[in-house]
């Protein structure tokens, strides 16, 4: 095969070529004339080719990517959905155990002494943790069911929280006042000073009393409470000594402060066990009933002081309310 160009302008660049075919072993010899305007529309035609052919394979190439990806995303929005539904289901069964603690409070704060938090301080409304705008739109217009149930579990978690928090406010407001009852009920003189089964009250509380040695009236500001001699003289209420020794009048006396505006007085005791300042529980042994100071039989006198002020023991002896 052999070509040869020519120009018909005498230019040195040709304006065809001619191409001659000649077989091995000889025969006829074909000549092929072919100009240059045809072989350039060839060579534009072979890089337009290439180009689409490059193109084809590219365009196959990210067709695979986006159908992988495609795959990946819609196994991973299976596994969101699973795990929303696990996400709701447990918010459901919180929400019912919560409505149950919710009970138990308000009978809790009933107990304690507490008013009812009432039904707008227990709806602790929640705006609801929603994403920026953009965010939520994109999301509600590529999966409108699924961001729905997302944002209300959302909701429903924000308002169990808020919930929880109520309430553990509310009972520790509860623990408090019945801690605060206890301490109350404690400091309370509640029990007999004597608790011997041949004592008796000898004499009540009385505005106006023939006193038994001086033999003029005046007021009886206590309870006596007759008993043998060496009989154990027992607190009434926890508290703390604030005095332990002789008060004219009262002879041998003890006098506790209970806290909360309660204070007892033990007197006519034969001896005394406990000190100024010592911390006592209610039936802890104070001393031994005696006569000393005006007294003429061995008897123990107890008084109970509300801020101060005498009250008639009568009324804070639950043993008493009891059996009477």
């Amino acid at each position: 095969m052999s070509a040869h160009g020519s120009s018909g302008t005498g230019q040195d660049s040709p304006s065809h070529w001619t191409v001659q075919i000649m077989p091995d072993g000889g025969g006829r010899i074909r000549t092929l004339r072919v100009s240059r305007r045809v072989v350039r529309l060839a060579a534009v035609a072979a890089v337009t080719f290439s180009l689409v052919a490059v193109a084809f394979v590219v365009s196959l190439a990210f067709d695979t990517a986006r159908e992988v990806e495609l795959a990946r995303l819609q196994i991973e929005n299976r596994h969101l959905s699973q795990n929303l539904q696990s996400v709701e289901n447990q918010v459901g069964a919180l929400t019912s155990s919560v409505d149950d603690l919710s009970e138990q409070e308000q009978k809790f704060r009933l107990l304690a002494g507490l008013p009812d938090l009432g039904a707008e301080v227990r709806a602790v409304g929640v705006g609801g943790p929603l994403p920026e705008a953009a965010e939520r739109e994109e999301f509600l217009a590529a999966s409108p069911e699924l961001a729905e149930r997302t944002y209300a579990a959302a909701y429903d978690a924000e308002l169990l929280m808020r919930r929880l928090d109520l309430l553990s406010s509310s009972i520790d407001e509860a623990m408090d006042s019945v801690e605060m009852h206890r301490q109350v009920f404690l400091a309370r003189p509640s029990i007999r000073p004597v608790q011997a089964d041949e004592s008796w009250i000898s004499s009540s509380f009385s505005q106006s009393r023939m006193h038994p040695v001086l033999q003029v009236n005046r007021p009886h500001p206590g309870l006596d409470i007759s008993a043998v001699a060496g009989t154990p003289i027992l607190a009434s209420a926890a508290g703390t000594v604030t005095f332990a020794g002789t008060k004219s009048g009262y002879g041998k006396t003890v006098e506790i402060d209970h806290g909360f505006g309660y204070k007892t007085r033990y007197a006519h005791a034969g001896s005394i066990q406990v000190k100024r300042g010592q911390k006592v529980k209610r039936g802890d042994t104070l001393g031994e009933v005696g006569k000393t100071g005006l007294a003429t039989a061995p008897h123990l006198h107890y008084e109970v002081l509300i801020d101060g002020r005498q009250v008639n023991p009568r009324q804070y002896l639950l043993d008493d309310i009891i059996y009477e």
